[in-house]
């Protein structure tokens, strides 16, 4: 019988997704080796069990989710955790214990037969050098003996060719671990079981690439937090601040509608048209423009206050790259979201950012572990502007890695 957590990686066609943490959690309590509790809301609380001299052993992967909520406990100072907050959220914190988890499901299933092992980088490399050896030849013979018009689109391929060629500088040379036979009819039944859907996340939510697709950046979401020594979910804002609603806008708008005006008249009073559909088809798409999309647009963006401080916590940290070609350099934004524990609504900030040239594989400790998920910060900010005026950390969550 497989376990939960292969099952999960069956149905990532070999990768482990965010939802084998939770389907590993509760194949656990089943076992009675997590104890679990359903709360008014519905909510499934898992918390450790204490373990005794005739315990059965624990499987590498169950260690690490028993690590995994000892750890988000510790630092919440609670005894319990909500299954969906085992998952994704909090920075390299997680992602350290992913990769364990990652690789200690590929063990299992490797072991068990569904998965075979990743292949050799130098094969890898081997393999993707001669396809490009002969996809090359191909193109400078043919550039070489082909008439004028034929050489003249094989050199635009070979030029489109040598920038995807730079475009793959960053492609990783490993091959992951692939489904053997077995494993792919394995996932094909697994697909069509009836329970198929608790063991897997949408694809919109968890990409191939890992859980990094499970942290949207810039949309809302909501973020599991342990604030105040309860669990509860927060609506966390957005990075960006809106796109349509502000004052700006209302100007070149009312700009653009005077400008129409009067181009209408001086037609009008030129041209004389027969019918005069101008007068009412200027008043209706002003209307439209203000009142179906500009008003609206901006009571949200007056809902959010323009100026807050308040003592919170941070509930999620990430970070991402922007790239610029002039100079060439690479970004590093470090971003988190903070709870206002007095709206229970977190605001998303970038706190820190850091430039090096690009390609470079540098990284900045300090920025990186400036904030961590846990830590107790006094916050002034604008996060109608998703500005930070000022940030102390008042109590820091253990640095335990």
């Amino acid at each position: 019988m497989l376990t939960a957590d292969v099952v999960n990686l069956l149905l990532g066609d070999g990768e482990a997704t965010p939802k084998g943490i939770e389907t590993t959690a509760l194949e656990m309590v089943r076992t009675g080796r997590l104890k679990g509790e359903q709360k008014a809301d519905g909510t499934v609380t898992v918390r450790i069990v204490p373990r005794t001299a005739d315990s059965a052993p624990l499987r590498p992967v169950e260690e690490l989710v028993i690590e995994r909520i000892r750890r988000c406990c510790r630092s919440g100072g609670v005894d319990r955790v909500p299954r969906g907050a085992l998952g994704p959220g909090d920075g390299d914190e997680f992602w350290v214990w992913w990769r364990s988890f990652q690789s200690s499901v590929r063990d299992e299933a490797t072991a068990l037969g569904p998965i075979r092992p990743a292949r050799n980088k130098y094969v890898t490399l081997m393999y993707r050098g001669a396809a490009l050896a002969a996809w090359f030849g191909a193109l400078w013979a043919g550039v070489s003996w082909s008439p004028d018009w034929v050489r003249f689109i094989l050199k635009a391929v070979l030029m489109v060719s040598l920038w995807g060629l730079v475009r793959l500088s960053d492609v990783p040379l490993g091959s992951g671990p692939r489904l053997t036979a077995a494993g792919r009819q394995a996932a094909r039944e697994w697909r069509t079981h009836d329970r198929a859907g608790e063991r897997r996340l949408p694809k919109r939510q968890v990409g191939v690439a890992g859980p990094e697709s499970a942290l949207p950046v810039r949309e809302s979401r909501r973020i599991w937090s342990s604030y105040g020594r309860s669990w509860h979910v927060v609506d966390a804002g957005p990075l960006d601040t809106p796109r349509w609603g502000h004052l700006w806008q209302f100007v070149v708008l009312t700009v653009a509608v005077c400008a129409a005006f009067v181009v209408v008249v001086v037609v009008s009073l030129t041209a004389r048209p027969r019918f005069g559909w101008e007068w009412d088809t200027g008043p209706v798409l002003t209307g439209v423009l203000l009142w179906g999309l500009w008003l609206p647009a901006r009571r949200h963006v007056l809902a959010v206050p323009d100026e807050s401080s308040f003592r919170g916590a941070v509930i999620s940290r990430w970070d991402y790259d922007t790239h610029y070609d002039d100079p060439y350099t690479e970004v590093t934004h470090y971003c988190c979201s903070i709870e206002d524990p007095a709206t229970r609504k977190a605001w998303s900030f970038e706190v820190d950012r850091w430039s090096r040239p690009m390609f470079s594989r540098e990284a900045n400790p300090e920025l990186k572990d400036r904030f961590r998920v846990g830590d107790v910060v006094d916050v002034h900010c604008s996060p109608r502007r998703r500005k930070i005026h000022q940030i102390s950390v008042v109590e820091a969550a253990p640095r335990t890695d």
